[in-house]
């Protein structure tokens, strides 16, 4: 039986992680969450009233929901300054090149955005209470874990690959 050469496990694990992140743009996304939190800040009380972050179109897009077309107008005129403070907070990969301004119900927007941030956290909480059904996992994914050294290490990245997507 051949030996294994030695690999750093800290090598070991960056590579499991990148492997479980590649694809899901999870860089670029994670660090945007900022945009909802520091919402108030970024556009001032008076905009933050009429004015809601709402998704994301396509990776560079974000979709804004106004509650009437004069607001929409206004915010169109100050898009540029509107999108250079939010890119200030946010790293260089995760930057937005353009905003859409959409004329809706921004209360719903708001009760909506936040319920589906509550319900994804109470998902999770109830996944891991109930011992959700995991997915097996795939030779490559295995043969990551394999080069990994400190067990309980292994076994966090296990239970990660083995719930996404799930």
């Amino acid at each position: 039986m051949a030996s294994r050469d030695k690999v750093n496990p800290i090598d070991s694990s960056k590579t499991v992680f990148e492997s479980i992140v590649s694809g899901r743009r999870w860089h670029v996304y994670f660090p945007r969450r900022i945009i909802w939190q520091r919402w108030e800040e970024i556009v001032g009380k008076p905009v933050a009233s009429s004015a809601y972050p709402w998704h994301f179109k396509e990776l560079h897009c974000l979709v804004i929901a106004v509650s009437d077309s004069i607001w929409m107008q206004q915010l169109s005129y100050e898009s540029v300054s509107l999108l250079e403070k939010i890119n200030s907070l946010l790293p260089g990969h995760a930057r937005l090149s353009h905003l859409r301004f959409v004329v809706t119900d921004v209360d719903s927007v708001k009760r909506n955005t936040k319920w589906l941030a509550a319900n994804r956290r109470m998902k999770r909480k109830n996944r891991y209470a109930k011992g959700v059904t995991a997915r097996d996992l795939n030779e490559k994914e295995l043969g990551l874990l394999e080069s990994l050294d400190d067990p309980e290490l292994r076994q966090h990245f296990e239970n990660i690959l083995r719930h996404l997507d799930s």
